[in-house]
């Protein structure tokens, strides 16, 4: 099956046989998407114009476009209010809740299954959502690293905006170092204040990443598990 997941800065096309491993091909979500189509290399063509296609996201009118390249007879539909009978939770209204957030809670909920995570993806925005004794406690959202940066560009004469990249230390000796040292520090103290928090309540809490942005906050928190296709996995185990 071919999995399409639109997200707010990429999209991703996967195709998978069993939910747990996919071939993966990220793009720009801006990008055309006639244009995208045409550059996958082998199989994909084939994959695309002959395998059942689901589609989800958090963007409606780029799901809307990824829909009309495909006939209708390959398009498959589904429900993604089931979540919310898989998966107790008291957020309101349940529409509302991201179609991200939903992917990547149900699959740490099947796959870490007794366990209390702290489910945190660092995209566009970074979530962090407080999966507990079965059920999703609630979670917080902040500016991920990349939005911030380009915010402090835009909203200020003379900085520049860059793009998230590692950096080592503790405090930096440039405007460029010190932008992205500030904005990892800054969600990475994000993070560890939800863990503590989070404790206070479940002692057991762990930290799960997934995102674009992931490694680079695992590097700096210096703690956690990093689930690089945790929303896909949700994404199938929604389907099912």
């Amino acid at each position: 099956m071919i999995l399409i997941a639109v997200g707010n800065t990429h999209t991703q096309i996967a195709h998978t046989e069993d939910g747990h491993d996919f071939l993966v091909e990220r793009r720009p979500s801006s990008a055309d998407i006639a244009d995208v189509r045409a550059q996958l290399p082998p199989p994909w063509p084939r994959w695309l114009a002959q395998e059942p296609v689901y589609i989800g996201g958090v963007v409606p009118e780029r799901e809307a476009a990824w829909r009309a390249q495909f006939a209708r007879e390959q398009l498959c539909p589904w429900d993604p209010e089931r979540f919310h009978a898989l998966l107790p939770n008291a957020y309101r209204p349940p529409e509302s809740l991201g179609f991200d957030r939903r992917c990547c809670l149900l699959a740490a909920a099947y796959d870490w299954p007794g366990r209390n995570l702290l489910v945190v993806d660092a995209g566009t925005a970074i979530t962090l959502d407080l999966l507990a004794e079965g059920r999703f406690r609630g979670g917080r959202i902040l500016p991920g690293l990349g939005l911030s940066l380009r915010a402090l560009a835009q909203q200020t004469a003379r900085l520049p905006e860059l793009v998230p990249e590692d950096r080592t230390g503790d405090f930096g000796n440039s405007t460029q170092e010190c932008l992205l040292l500030g904005v990892t520090a800054g969600a990475a103290a994000a993070v560890d204040a939800a863990l503590l928090d989070g404790r206070r309540h479940y002692p057991d809490l762990d930290l799960l990443l997934t995102g674009g942005d992931a490694p680079l906050l695992r590097q700096r928190l210096g703690h956690g598990e990093v689930a690089p296709q945790l929303l896909l996995r949700g994404f199938f185990l929604l389907l099912q």
